[in-house]
């Protein structure tokens, strides 16, 4: 977990989430970033991969450009003021994805993705306020960063500009960081971020924003999909109501009739599951394909690998979360709820809480044919991955 410092956790879970900024020196210290500068420009030249550059051309004038980008691109970039965005590093880079460990102290599912810039002296993306809980880890050289809670709302932008910018911007806090420090902002803090060096990387673990109307929506649909909101209105009484009125109590009977759906919990509760583990189209597209039943190593041959290699892993684009409904557990993968019956609690929750199931709990699995039976399942679909280079590959004797 990342070093507080001066706090723990529970305190910045209380008095800073969601709250107000917190600078957190040398919160990973002696971090060096697992990905270059060159490594990070060579993945947005590819075409699965989302990325932009940010060129400052004036005080309130900025271009944006979309990848993928080519090597001429770069080669005409001037030589300040700009910034190299890509993000999903943690869908690309395992190392990268390793990082979000450090962060468990929130639950993983809220996590959206791990963005890295790259800036020149100068580079900067203007200022700017988001939405959502974001931590910015300085990877390598320096930024500086200046905050405002002030005028932090959505008439307060640039207009005829491609990026979304603060049009005022009062400067009330300052801070410079170097690598391993990590800045916290809140939703709704303006943001004002310039590399003081040509060697600054910033790591942006971003969390999810659900608007209101996003919830409602996705409630309604689910509601739909599985018939459970059969209902039919019902007219009250008509006696002394005029003919173009509508009268109180028809509101009201539609109100308690939408109101007996809010009110369904273990409803709301299967769809919250479904809802916070759903994939966005840039993940969902990036998933891995199932493997071929007929094709891949049968079940048999899985187990025995089970019990040789040295762990397995989720694949990083996955969302996994559990959920206790009627003394149990329930699974959610990517929006849907996983049969898990016969299950023992710990096997899901011990799934859906860790990245890898190391070779001890493996040996134990694979000697419990529902768990390795499950697992299998996972296997197939591309949930989980078992090891990929040459000598634990040997364990499916060539059938995998």
């Amino acid at each position: 977990m990342i070093h507080f410092n001066q706090i723990d956790a529970n305190t910045f879970l209380t008095e800073y989430w969601q709250k107000k900024p917190l600078l957190i020196k040398q919160a990973l210290p002696n971090f060096i970033s697992p990905i270059s500068p060159e490594e990070l420009a060579g993945l947005s030249l590819e075409e699965e991969v989302e990325s932009r550059i940010v060129i400052q051309q004036g005080e309130q004038d900025y271009a944006l450009r979309n990848g993928p980008f080519s090597e001429q691109d770069y080669a005409g970039l001037p030589e300040k003021n700009w910034t190299l965005l890509v993000q999903g590093m943690d869908r690309l880079i395992p190392e990268v994805q390793q990082l979000l460990n450090e962060f468990n102290f929130i639950p993983r599912w809220r996590i959206d993705d791990i963005m890295i810039s790259y800036a020149t002296e100068g580079g900067n993306v203007g200022p700017h306020f988001d939405h959502y809980d974001v931590f910015l880890l300085q990877a390598a050289g320096s930024r500086k960063w200046m905050l405002s809670a002030q005028d932090c709302e959505l008439d307060n932008y640039l207009e005829n500009t491609p990026l979304r910018l603060m049009r005022k911007f009062e400067i009330e806090e300052e801070y410079t960081l170097e690598a391993g420090d990590i800045l916290y902002l809140p939703p709704k803090w303006g943001h004002h971020g310039v590399a003081l060096d040509d060697n600054c990387m910033t790591y942006s673990i971003g969390y999810r924003s659900y608007k209101g109307q996003e919830l409602f929506d996705s409630f309604g649909d689910y509601l739909s999909e599985n018939n459970l909101f059969n209902q039919m209105y019902q007219d009250p009484s008509w006696q002394n109501t005029q003919t173009g009125e509508i009268n109180n109590q028809a509101w009201l009977n539609a109100k308690q009739l939408i109101l007996s759906a809010l009110n369904d919990d273990q409803a709301i509760q299967h769809w919250f599951g479904r809802f916070a583990t759903q994939l966005d189209q840039n993940a969902h597209n990036a998933l891995p394909e199932p493997l071929n039943e007929d094709e891949a190593a049968d079940l048999d041959t899985f187990i025995n690998a089970l019990k040789q290699v040295d762990y397995l892993e989720r694949d990083p684009v996955c969302r996994f979360a559990f959920q206790r409904i009627n003394d149990g557990c329930v699974l959610y993968i990517n929006g849907f709820e996983w049969p898990t019956d016969g299950l023992a609690d710990g096997v899901i929750m011990q799934v859906a809480n860790q990245d890898r199931i190391h070779a001890d709990t493996l040996q134990r699995w694979s000697k419990q044919r529902v768990v390795a039976e499950w697992l299998y399942q996972l296997w197939l679909r591309q949930f989980i991955v078992l090891p990929e280079d040459e000598e634990q590959a040997e364990c499916f004797d060539g059938e995998a």
